[in-house]
Order: C-alpha cells, then sequence, then structure tokens
C-alpha cells in the first residue's frame, strides 16, 4: 500500500501506529436474515484481507431498527468460523437486559473458539420497546446498566458464582481485558460516566456525533473530546494503556453528487422508519446528511474533516460505518476496500505488520 498520508489522528498504540481501524455493520437491508448473516461473514472476510483491525456489530431487538441483529454473539461465532486475525466487536450489546452472567458465559465461549478475538461493547440502549418486552424500566436505564456491568466484571475475574466456590467456565480473562463500555450522549451523565469507565479499567466507546439531539455537531464532537479528557485524567492502571474508540460515518466516493445520489435511497428508508415527529424527518436528503454529520465525497476531503474532528485526536480505535441507510452488498465492498486504501491512509493509519 503506497502511504497517502495528509493528516493525523489518534493518541498512538502499542504497535505504533496511530490508530486502530475499525468498521461498524448494520445489517437493516430488507432481504431474509440468512442472507443479511451470509453478507456479514463475507463482509468480515473482505475486511480482514484488506487490513483492517476490528469489526463490530450491533444489537436491535425484533428489528427495532429494522436491524437483523438480536443476536450479536451468535453471529459473531459464525463470522470466528471464517475468519482468522479481524477482531470480533459488539457495537453494543444491550447489556441491561440480559443476564451477565449469561453474557460472561457466552463471551467467554466465543473468545476461546475465535482464538482470543472478542470485543465486548457493552451498553444500555436506546429502544423504550425493547425495554417494555424484557420487563424493564427505562427511565433507571443508568442505574440498572451500571449494577449490569458491576455484575459483569464480577463474574469476568473470577467471583466465586455459589456456595460450592464454583466460577465462570471458560474463564473470562480476556474478555475482562477486552470489555468497552458506551457512555450516554447527555452532558449531565458523561463526565462521571466516562471517569467511571476508566475506574473500572474497560475501553470507553463514544457514538457518532450528530445533531439530532439539539444544539450543532461541533458542540457534540468538543462534549466528545471532554468525556474522553475525562476518561483518560481518570485512568489509573498503569499495567495498560486506556482504550478510546470514536464511531465516525463515512461515504468516500470520488464524484460528490453521485455519492449523494446513491445515500438518496437509504437516507428516505430511514425517514420512512421514522416515527412520526421525529426529528429525523426532514425535508430533504442534504438536511438529513447535515444533521446526521454523515460525511460523504472524495477520501482527500473526508479525511480534511475528520482531521478537524476534536474528538478524534485521542482516540485509540476509529469505528467507520457506512450509513445513513445500508449500501447493497458489492458497494458495502467498494466502500470498505476505499475506506482502507484512500481514507484511513490519509489519516496515518496502515495495517498492522504483526
Amino acid at each position: 500500500m503506497t502511504s497517502v498520508l495528509t493528516h493525523r489522528i489518534g493518541a498512538g498504540v502499542d504497535d505504533g501506529r496511530p490508530f486502530r481501524l475499525g468498521f461498524l455493520l448494520h445489517l437493516d437491508r430488507d432481504v431474509p436474515p440468512a442472507r443479511a448473516y451470509r453478507e456479514a461473514v463475507d463482509l468480515f472476510v473482505a475486511a480482514e484481507a484488506l487490513g483492517y483491525d476490528s469489526g463490530w456489530v450491533i444489537q436491535r431487538h425484533f428489528r427495532q431498527g429494522n436491524e437483523h441483529v438480536s443476536a450479536p454473539l451468535v453471529i459473531l461465532a459464525s463470522i470466528a468460523q471464517h475468519t482468522n486475525r479481524i477482531r470480533l466487536g459488539t457495537g453494543v450489546l444491550v447489556l441491561p437486559l440480559e443476564d451477565p452472567l449469561k453474557v460472561a458465559e457466552d463471551a467467554a465461549t466465543l473468545d476461546e473458539i475465535s482464538g482470543g478475538r472478542l470485543e465486548l461493547g457493552v451498553g444500555s440502549g436506546p429502544f423504550a420497546g425493547a425495554w417494555e418486552a424484557f420487563g424493564r424500566d427505562l427511565t433507571n436505564r443508568h442505574r440498572i446498566f451500571e449494577g449490569s456491568v458491576d455484575r459483569l466484571h464480577q463474574v469476568l475475574d473470577g467471583a466465586a458464582l455459589n456456595e460450592a466456590g464454583e466460577v465462570l467456565h471458560p474463564p473470562g480473562t480476556g474478555v475482562r481485558r477486552r470489555l468497552w463500555q458506551a457512555i450516554s450522549s447527555d452532558p449531565a451523565q458523561s463526565r462521571r460516566a466516562a471517569e467511571r469507565v476508566a475506574s473500572a479499567g474497560d475501553g470507553l466507546q463514544l457514538s457518532r456525533a450528530t445533531a439530532w439531539q439539539g444544539g450543532t455537531v461541533a458542540a457534540a464532537q468538543i462534549r466528545q473530546a471532554e468525556s474522553i479528557s475525562a476518561y483518560r485524567g481518570a485512568w489509573a492502571d498503569a499495567s495498560t494503556p486506556p482504550r478510546v474508540q470514536v464511531s465516525r460515518a463515512v461515504y468516500p466516493h470520488p464524484d460528490m453528487a453521485e455519492a449523494v445520489r446513491l445515500v438518496t435511497p437509504g437516507v428516505r428508508r430511514w425517514q420512512s422508519w421514522s416515527t412520526h415527529g421525529d426529528p429525523r424527518r426532514t425535508d430533504t436528503v442534504q438536511e438529513y446528511l447535515a444533521t446526521d454529520h454523515a460525511l460523504i465525497g472524495p477520501s482527500a476531503g473526508l479525511a480534511d474533516e475528520l482531521a478537524a474532528d476534536p474528538a478524534l485526536r485521542d482516540v485509540t480505535d476509529l469505528l467507520i460505518s457506512f450509513v445513513p441507510g445500508v449500501p447493497d452488498h458489492d458497494e458495502h465492498l467498494r466502500l470498505l476496500e476505499e475506506s482502507a486504501r484512500n481514507l484511513a491512509p490519509r489519516l496515518g493509519w496502515q495495517p498492522s505488520t504483526r
């Protein structure tokens, strides 16, 4: 690969590169689930060949968000059988709707199957319908999430689980070292949450900075940068470096007008899924893209925008997704290739030689 470095982001990782590159996989196309899962395997195989460090899947129950991913660890177990190196992540598993002990068992099993490649990201999840179906109170989601994370830590750390002194099997030592927490974007919660993640020794996951929650994209980026600073300031484990993952939506294409044409069906599909009164039901595709902060166009311009993003200065992991809307399979493959060969190298990334 020929370097096209024009900027540099990232705080640096242990192999000397500025950051690791991952991709976030949405499975919301209107295809049968079996086809969606086969295509997911193909995309991970292609990403591994391109040098991506990791691939991540989300979790949506009952196809909320119109995804086919209610059981991300099951999907990743299938992907593990077709890949050898790429790390396998959840971005994120909705932990308060699960039994932390069962999550630990499933995660530790998957980690063994994959040869120690699982990156377990957990969060609280935004969909009220899922919380209702599982009999949980969404208004207490932060408290419930914190309790669930504490229990997950205990199990993965090898705490005795019953009077007989039995512990998690397979052991969760590796998963515990690769645990991530996604935190709230609420300014009233984010700093304390970031510090709590750091005190636990977990990686910090931040989603995309958009203007859907009010304010501007720039303000959202600054809030994320402040959360990262709080997390790094609270990090106390001298034996291992902090881990910071930030997600951004990109759609690299040499022709801006053609790129907008290609994403328009996906934007319209996402708008059609929004409920009445949702601010995402904007009148034009351009308005939607601006509020969603989807970076679209030639790779050089996208690199300029990413390099100016204050939240990316201290990341260890850049997570890219090709939204809004999810491209067809062949286009998804093109986007993976363009991002790995022309976009990410402009920011200093190269595939690991390890």
